[in-house]
This record gives structure tokens, sequence and C-alpha cells, in this order.
């Protein structure tokens, strides 16, 4: 059984003066086997459902259209196109500047791929059609899709798919031509902060260390996603230590984030997160304090504020 046949044809073009210059229409002789050409838009710029490009936390497919057209001059004939990545290894991908970001090319946006390792395509890659006899055109729409959840790295990703049309007929395929297209796609750098205890959306909370007599140590968690390298800058009002309400000798603490001792002192204080490359990842804020019998009693507090930039 022949794979689905989607193309339509456009028009019949007729040549009724001339074919090419200095040539009449009178003199031009017909091809005696089937003669086929493919075009293709030369070009796509991928960006995808906000218009910045992929977006690695957007959960959703997203799909840009390539119009491909076939022309046809001869007597009928059957057809087929297939489709290649340039350069990819077994499974279609753009190249980034650490990454690759995986694509595909399909008949509609979740339809099958048109892409297959062999040359000639096989019964599921292969889009087929036929000519009759005379000039002629037929047109697809193509569906260029990246797959989501892919965690890579912000900056421009590029590519070319190739494009193959087979004539089909009892002799065995044969290629007539083929065409590539340059893709590029953006990704931008994104960035998501969340405190893990305080709930989605919430910016500030509060830290409850108990009996400052005796030794603590509290620990919080920002859930952070990026696709980029992180750093993190942290303040203190009290620069390392709990302020007495009244006045009273304040007393210092350690501060650690994603395991780095932050020296508070310092209103510079900057930390580079390690792990950029998952979606996800837990950075803990921990905070020591040694016991301290002598410390008067009262309330004692600061204010730490951590901003997570981008690099």
């Amino acid at each position: 059984m022949r794979p689905l046949d989607l193309f339509t044809p456009l028009a019949v073009l007729a040549f009724a003066t001339t074919f090419a210059t200095g040539v009449s229409a009178q003199d031009f002789i017909e091809p005696q086997a089937c003669e086929l050409e493919i075009t293709a838009d030369s070009a796509i710029d991928w960006r995808g459902l906000y218009g910045r490009g992929y977006e690695v936390f957007e959960p959703g497919e997203y799909s840009e259209v390539v119009m491909v057209e076939i022309r046809h001059m001869g007597p009928p004939c059957e057809f087929f196109l297939t489709a290649a990545s340039i350069g990819a290894g077994s499974r279609p991908a753009l190249m980034g500047p650490s990454d690759m970001l995986y694509y595909d090319l399909r008949r509609e946006p979740s339809g099958p791929s048109i892409f297959s390792p062999d040359f000639l395509g096989d019964q599921f890659s292969r889009i087929s059609g036929q000519f009759g006899a005379g000039f002629q055109s037929q047109s697809a729409l193509l569906y260029l899709t990246i797959p989501a959840g892919q965690a890579v790295r912000g900056g421009a990703y590029a590519g070319q798919p190739i494009l193959r049309v087979f004539r089909d007929d009892m002799d065995g395929p044969d290629l007539l031509d083929e065409v590539t297209v340059d893709v590029s796609v953006p990704v931008p750098a994104v960035l998501s902060v969340e405190l893990a205890d305080a709930g989605p959306g919430v910016r500030a909370m509060d830290i409850d260390l108990g009996d400052l007599g005796r030794s603590v140590e509290r620990t919080v968690f920002f859930e952070v996603r990026s696709n980029a390298q992180i750093v993190a800058s942290v303040s203190s009002q009290n620069r390392g230590r709990l302020a007495h309400f009244a006045g009273a000798p304040g007393i210092p603490y350690r501060l650690m984030l994603a395991d780095k001792e932050v020296d508070l002192d310092n209103p510079a204080t900057t930390v580079s997160l390690n792990n950029t490359s998952a979606l996800y990842q837990p950075v803990p804020l921990n905070i020591q304090i040694d016991g301290n019998e002598n410390a008067a009693a009262g309330s004692y507090s600061d204010s730490v504020t951590v901003t997570f930039m981008v690099d």
C-alpha cells in the first residue's frame, strides 16, 4: 500500500510562446522521460509560540510551515518526496553553541516524520504522488517541529534539512532533484526561581531559628530553572549578624548557598551555580549559628536578600 498522497495540483503551466530565450513553442521537444524539479522555502526563521524562538520551559509543541512545490515536464510518472538532515547523526539536529536541538519535518503537525536515515527513504517517510503528461506542478505543506522539553543552552541554533524528489518507475527510484532549507532557531536564556517552602509566586518568607542559646541550623530551598549559567548575589542588612531588637550585641551566623559559604560582610558577594544543564535544580540556603548562652534575652533578626541572575 502506498503512503497517503499529500500533494494537490496547483496549475497546468502553459508555455504559449517560448520555453527558453530564442526557442519557439513549436520548436520545443517534450522530453522522453519524466522530469521533476523541486523548490521550497529557502529559509525558515523559527520564532515559536511567543515570537522569541524555542522556549525550553514551554510544554507544548509549535510548528512552522514549509511550502514545497514540485514541477513536472514530460510523460506521466509517479514520484515520491523524502528528507534528510545535513550533518546530523541518527536524529536530525540543529547545532548551537554547545548543544544540539532536535527537530523534525512532518506531513502534519502531529503526523509522521519524513526524515529517514535511508537515502531513498522508507514506506513511512515517503510522500508519494503522480503526474499526468505535460507541464504541471503540485504543492505540499510540511511542518517543521521542535519537540518540547529540550534543556539546551541559550543561543542561536541552525541546520539544513534536504528535500529530495525521486521518479518512481519500474526501473527503480531515480533521484531527479533536491533542495536544502536553511533553518535558524534562537533560544532565549530564561530563569525561574521559587521559594520551595513558601509556595508559587511568594518572594519572601520568615525563618524561625528558635532558641539561639544553643547551636541552630536551618535550611530552605530555592527551586531554580534555567538554561544558562547562573550567578546569585547575597546581601545581609546587618552584615551577617542577627541584631537585637533593643540594641544589645548581635549574634553572628554563617550562611551557605548551594553548599558555598557566603561572605556576608561583603555587600558585593556573588555565588556561581555549577549545574546549569538541568531544567530544574534545588538550591539550598543553609543558616548556621553557634550556641551563645550569654546573649541578651529578646528577639533577634536580620534580612537577607538573594538575587539570581543569568550570567
